[in-house]
């Protein structure tokens, strides 16, 4: 089976690879679209103007750069790893080690699923005041992001954590 098999480190699949790049893609253009937004806020607020439906969208978009940057970050290997046990042992040990860990993150983005669902269900009848949308839209994106981990999750094939290179074994040039 290829899923008990070691692959690189920050290996990914036919689905985590495209799964964190568009990830990457919208948390990076929320995070733009939320810091020119709060730029532009309080610069006409320093005006004696400003927008009353600022904060409400700013909630939205915060919880959903979060939640899309942890999907992202996920799928590129970048999240916390348990690198100390995983590389003293070796063979099969590492293997349901890994296999182990894996199975805790998949219970662990189930309980977001089905977590997220119930909160983004009892939010979704509260309504932004200025927006007037539901708040269940910024909630719901934590289900989905558990969705796309699970996802990712089961699709990857496990590795172990990428380890830091020492700072005398950078090229030259470089930080």
């Amino acid at each position: 089976m290829r899923i008990l098999t070691l692959a690189e480190p920050g290996a990914s699949s036919r689905l985590s690879g495209p799964i964190g790049r568009v990830t990457q893609w919208v948390s990076a253009a929320l995070f733009i679209a939320l810091l020119v937004l709060n730029l532009l806020q309080v610069g006409l607020r320093a005006a004696g103007g400003g927008f009353v439906w600022v904060t409400d969208l700013s909630q939205v978009m915060l919880l959903w750069m979060v939640m899309t940057g942890v999907v992202a970050a996920y799928c590129a290997g970048e999240h916390i790893v348990t690198g100390y046990l995983d590389t003293k042992l070796s063979g099969r040990p590492q293997v349901v080690l890994l296999l182990g860990l894996r199975v805790l993150e998949v219970l662990f983005f189930l309980v977001l699923v089905i977590a997220g669902y119930t909160v983004t269900t009892v939010r979704a009848a509260i309504p932004y005041v200025q927006l007037g949308i539901s708040t269940g839209w910024t909630y719901a994106a934590i289900p989905v992001a558990g969705l796309l981990l699970l996802a990712a999750a089961v699709s990857r094939p496990l590795s172990l954590p990428s380890a830091e290179v020492p700072l005398d074994d950078l090229p030259e040039g470089r930080p």
